[in-house]
């Protein structure tokens, strides 16, 4: 079974395709600028961000099944 691949824009302007668990890992680390949901494109703005975390979704009570979001900070952060 082929998994949905979901399109992208790179901010180079250039397109890709990837699964969903690499467009989380995208997103969390800023390296699109866009990607297609079935109802349109959704643009990544940091400033305010269309994008809802669903992990801290209190509500659901199932088992987290998803790696957990890179950090953002570095060493040199710290």
């Amino acid at each position: 079974m082929e998994r949905e691949r979901i399109e992208v824009i790179y901010p180079d302007g250039t397109t890709g395709h990837v699964s969903n668990d690499v467009l989380d890992v995208l997103i969390a680390t800023g390296k699109i600028v866009k990607f297609r949901r079935s109802e349109g494109w959704v643009n990544i703005v940091r400033d305010q961000p269309r994008l809802r975390d669903y992990r801290r979704n209190e509500d659901y009570p199932g088992q987290e099944r998803r790696s957990p979001w890179p950090s953002t900070t570095t060493d040199t952060d710290m």
